[in-house]
């Protein structure tokens, strides 16, 4: 059995992460602070992912969000911008064409 996933947290990064799980606008971004928050209590990644959030995630999620938020702390949890399906047709702009 591989060993629980430890988090330490500075009482900075604590007040940090209760902040956007209370207050973040996007829904994502609390659950994943509740999750880390949760971690840093010493729940495991397996408990967290199937009964600590309002919905089930896989728990290499959750460690996946942990390794972000350890790498480059709150910004780490945001979805990078470009990410997702690309649409498959682009309406083309009509020029005027002078004359």
């Amino acid at each position: 059995m591989p060993a629980k996933m430890r988090l330490e947290l500075t009482t900075q990064e604590v007040l940090e992460l209760e902040e956007l799980r209370d207050h973040a606008s996007k829904p994502y971004l609390r659950e994943r602070a509740a999750a880390i928050l949760k971690i840093a209590q010493g729940h495991s990644g397996r408990e967290v992912a199937l009964h600590g959030l309002l919905k089930r995630h896989w728990q290499d999620t959750i460690y996946e969000w942990v390794d972000r938020y350890r790498a480059k702390g709150k910004a780490g949890l945001e979805i990078k911008s470009g990410r997702g399906r690309k649409p498959a047709f682009f309406p083309s702009v009509s020029k005027r064409r002078g004359g």
